[in-house]
């Protein structure tokens, strides 16, 4: 399974090719809560409600089970050109309330043609009902929603927690901020930029719990040694490490480590680079952190992925802070969200929600950015007073095709217009 959600969950309809179904095919994945494949159009819309209701998903229709494992993609077959419109009104009357349907979008691939059917559950009218049952998806399966479910279900109609538009606005200084923390309070950090999300979890009564094996899960997928037995250090990757070394060469971070002080079944929070949780950067230095929570009764996870930086006296470097912010944005959408989403959900593959990129003083006494960040880059600035934090949603249809880099700049790009520079320019970001 890949380490973060496929662009064909995500990408517009007209990026959807057949270099990007080939790809996806390519991965062999199984059947399981987001994605199934069909040989025709015959059972599609009874899976299309069990997504619906549930995290939405992929079909994938003209591919053939494998006849080794029923699970996985196997042989394509194929559909009529007819076929999506025979689908398309099939599914706006069989299903109630009538009227919605997915996304239906034909690719011609191998001299075939096949139907990907994508289903985004915050456009269905909750609960939708398919021949006057609620469907939801089990592993691999569609099952009929108890009554149990069926009245979550309704509930979860007007829940805006349902919702991954709900605002993912958690700006490093506030909401536990790092200044905030008592270890932080002696010698806070100059500059936090953080990347942020909150993911909507299905309303199905479980009681969700960050438990052991999550957290190993998710610093393993955060470090550059994954797949070690417990207990063995795990560090940051090149990636991140390279952060850090721009501030202080030579010198190795101190591992993934989890902070016992602020956490409990519905929160965590890892931390790796200079010094410890219990002992941060006195003078110059880089630390990482990670941290996650369950909330609105274990209804959505909100992740954060920080890097906080000592620079007493200096001024962070253009070059630097731009890769920075890439750098976290990557590990939040590459490694720390999906491996969450994995772990609470069973899934990985499912549409990545709003992300929004942060940079500000991590210092309760300093509220501006004027003293802390190189900006010569940007230009000449037209505003008058001083930089504050900026803080920016990235273009969704850009994360939705994987252009991370491209998404990370244009965000980038709208916090320095917010700052009065009218003609930014950025340096190359690498990675």
């Amino acid at each position: 399974m890949p380490t973060y959600p496929h662009q064909l969950f995500t990408a517009p309809i007209s990026a959807i090719d057949a270099d990007m179904v080939r790809g996806f095919l390519a991965l062999r994945l199984e059947e399981s809560f987001t994605i199934d494949y069909k040989r025709n159009i015959d059972a599609v819309s009874d899976t299309v409600a069990a997504m619906a209701n549930s995290y939405g998903g992929v079909v994938l229709i003209g591919v053939d089970n494998d006849p080794k494992d029923q699970n996985l993609p196997g042989p394509l077959r194929g559909v009529q050109p007819s076929d999506k419109d025979k689908l398309v009104s099939k599914m706006v009357t069989v299903f109630d309330p009538p009227g919605w349907c997915p996304d239906v979008i034909p690719v011609a691939m191998d001299g075939t043609t096949l139907l990907v059917v994508r289903v985004d559950p915050e456009t269905v009218p909750r609960p939708l009902l398919h021949k006057g049952t609620a469907k939801v998806r089990v592993d691999g399966r569609n099952d009929t929603a108890d009554r149990r479910l069926l009245r979550l279900l309704f509930q979860s109609a007007d829940e805006t927690t349902m919702t991954p538009g709900s605002d993912p606005r958690f700006a490093p200084d506030q909401y536990a901020a790092p200044g905030h923390r008592p270890v932080y309070r002696r010698d806070p950090p100059d500059v936090v930029i953080r990347a942020s999300t909150s993911r909507p979890l299905r309303q199905d009564g479980v009681r969700r719990r960050l438990r052991g094996t999550t957290v190993d899960a998710l610093i393993s997928a955060l470090s550059d040694r994954q797949g070690l037995p417990r207990g063995i250090a795990q560090y940051p990757p090149p990636s991140l490490t390279g952060l850090a070394a721009r501030v202080r060469p030579g010198e190795r971070l101190s591992a993934w480590e989890v902070d016992p002080h602020h956490g409990h079944s519905r929160f965590v929070r890892i931390s790796a680079g200079h010094g410890t949780l219990s002992e941060p950067p006195t003078t110059t230095g880089t630390r990482m952190e990670c941290s996650a929570e369950l909330a609105g009764g274990g209804t959505s996870i909100d992740v954060h992925f920080d890097v906080l930086y000592w620079m007493p006296g200096q001024r962070l470097a253009g070059e630097l802070w731009v890769q920075t912010a890439y750098e976290a944005v990557q590990a939040l959408v590459r490694h720390a969200l999906p491996t969450l989403t994995q772990e609470l959900t069973g899934t990985a593959n499912a549409a990545t929600p709003p992300i929004e990129l942060h940079i500000a003083t991590g210092r309760p006494d300093q509220r501006t950015l004027s003293n802390l960040l190189d900006t010569t880059m940007l230009g000449e600035r037209t505003g008058v007073g001083d930089v504050h934090r900026g803080s920016e949603y990235l273009p969704e249809e850009l994360v939705g095709v994987d252009d991370l880099k491209g998404a990370t700049l244009e965000a980038l790009h709208n916090i320095a217009l917010d700052w009065r520079f009218l003609y930014p320019g950025f340096p190359e970001v690498h990675g």
